[in-house]
C-alpha cells in the first residue's frame, strides 16, 4: 500500500494531464463517499448534527432526504434549545 508522504510527493511533481486524472478520480470517490453517507439514512430516523453551532444533546427526526442534502427538524425544543428546520450535508449527521 502507498502511503500519503508518497501520494502527495507524486502531486507535487505531476504534470497537468496527471494532475487532471487524480483530480478527476479524487472528485468520482467523493461523490461516492457521500452517495453512501447518504443511503444510511431513512426518513423518520432520530439524528444529531455534528456542527460548532448546534448542541450535540440535541436531537433531529429527517423528514425529506434531498439529492445533495438531508432535512431535519428539531425533536425536542422544549428546554431552551434552538429549535426549527435545518438543511444539512449527510457528511454532518450522525445516528442517536
Amino acid at each position: 500500500m502507498v502511503n500519503l508522504k508518497e501520494v502527495l510527493e507524486f502531486i507535487k511533481n505531476s504534470d497537468s494531464q496527471e494532475f487532471n486524472q487524480i483530480r478527476n478520480a479524487i472528485a468520482v470517490r467523493k461523490s461516492e463517499l457521500a452517495y453512501d453517507a447518504k443511503s444510511s439514512f431513512r426518513v423518520g430516523d432520530t439524528v444529531g448534527i455534528n456542527h460548532k453551532k448546534v448542541d450535540p444533546k440535541q436531537t433531529f427526526r429527517i423528514i425529506k432526504i434531498n439529492n445533495k442534502n438531508i432535512k431535519v427538524q428539531a425533536s425536542d425544543v422544549g428546554d431552551g434549545r434552538i429549535g426549527g428546520m435545518f438543511t444539512v450535508s449527510p457528511g454532518l449527521l450522525v445516528k442517536k
